[in-house]
């Protein structure tokens, strides 16, 4: 039961409830194994053609972290007749120009550092998927090596242990959801997807329009928040909160924390949507 669809069964208040739509991403879990890779862009328009002409939202809110972060923003950027308002605890889009001040040019240079040390997975996903499915193909023990690794490396373990951070039945409940559906395989052409269909870097005059809220949670440490000068070139930001804590799979390790800041952002969007809809967030 979710705090979001029944907060006053959770200490909140019934004027914060949302209708939660939360999709699988194409190629994960229980959702249909797409027949090549597709990207988050794709991905965005089938969201939005499921929340407006499947389930009849005129018009919705949209939430995403990780993978969920890129299809919210293209959600923002290409349907924002209907996306009103989304909310990234990651960010996506990068703006046309590059560095135009000494700390972006000092976060670019840390980005591609962690990238360095902790990037060797995505350059393998994004560029020869299918080899990393080829070993992981009948090998449930490496496919949760894989999983595991990512779960430990971009979690926020400054203050508890990893086994608090992700309790081994809810860690193994995610690795299973690959391993029983197949879906180690298509999940990682997910990052082919995302090269094939051009990236994340705007062209000149570009930006994402629709009014941007974005949580920074300070754990996170491969994909860490730009400056907001940075941020306010992609996007239109209209809400910044730095969080106390949490990493990378912010609704996972901090649930509380989490479930407070989208409430909050809810209010400040209430009155001009008739749905919520949450793309998932998928962690390899």
């Amino acid at each position: 039961m979710s705090p979001g669809a029944f907060p006053t069964r959770f200490g909140g208040e019934a004027a914060d409830a949302f209708d939660l739509v939360i999709p699988t991403l194409p190629g994960f879990g229980y959702s249909s194994k797409p027949k090549r890779p597709i990207g988050q862009r794709t991905t965005a328009r089938l969201f939005n053609t499921l929340m407006t002409e499947v389930l009849g939202y005129e018009t919705y809110l949209a939430q995403g972290g990780d993978w969920g972060a890129l299809v919210t923003s293209w959600l923002g950027h290409d349907h924002g007749a209907h996306a009103k308002a989304i909310h990234l605890n990651m960010m996506g889009f990068r703006p046309h120009g590059g560095s135009k001040s000494d700390e972006e040019i000092a976060w670019i240079q840390r980005q591609q550092g962690m990238m360095d040390v902790m990037g060797a997975y995505f350059r393998l996903q994004a560029s020869k998927p299918q080899s990393l499915a080829w070993l992981g193909a009948g090998n449930p023990v490496g496919q949760a090596a894989w999983i595991a690794e990512r779960f430990h490396d971009w979690s926020d373990l400054r203050e508890k242990p990893f086994e608090e951070a992700h309790p081994k039945d809810r860690l193994l409940t995610n690795i299973m959801l690959y391993v029983m559906t197949d879906s180690f395989a298509t999940g990682a052409w997910y990052y082919r997807g995302l090269i094939e269909e051009g990236g994340v870097a705007f062209k000149e005059g570009e930006r994402c329009e629709t009014p941007t809220a974005f949580a920074n949670f300070p754990g996170e440490p491969l994909y860490t928040a730009p400056p907001r000068s940075w941020a306010d070139r992609a996007y239109n930001i209209t809400r910044w909160t730095e969080m106390p804590r949490g990493g990378h799979f912010a609704a996972m390790e901090e649930r509380d924390l989490f479930v407070e800041e989208v409430r909050a952002w809810g209010r400040e969007t209430e009155g001009t949507v008739t749905g919520t809809a949450t793309p998932a967030t998928e962690p390899a």
